[in-house]
């Protein structure tokens, strides 16, 4: 495997079931990208309000080779995020999306 991958919690306890889904969606990010060197994932429960719920930030930080691809994914942009497990799948889709966009460009650039 070629890249380090680091999982952080903030304001929350460690899951392992939670560490297992982002190691899942960490190797199908490196399938569809083979040049990941680095990939850091904060995962954060800002504000624990009773009466709100539970709502969950997730930062995913991906290390390529002259890029470094940041996904951040608020609570306040979709309500789904009270489901850790959802926003961690979000985060890594927008991250997804941004590796296409450089894979994109890349491959223009090489023409």
């Amino acid at each position: 495997m070629k890249r380090a991958l680091r999982i952080t919690y903030r304001g929350m306890e460690t899951s392992d079931t939670l560490n297992e889904h982002i190691r899942d969606q960490a190797d199908k990010l490196e399938q569809f990208f083979d040049g990941i060197t680095g990939c850091n994932v904060v995962v954060e429960e800002p504000h624990r309000h009773h009466a709100q719920g539970h709502h969950f930030h997730v930062r995913v930080e991906l290390h390529v080779p002259g890029r470094d691809i940041i996904a951040d994914r608020e609570p306040a942009e979709s309500a789904t995020h009270a489901d850790a497990y959802t926003a961690v799948t979000d985060a890594f889709e927008a991250a997804r999306r941004q590796l296409q966009h450089h894979a994109d460009r890349q491959h223009a650039h090489h023409r």
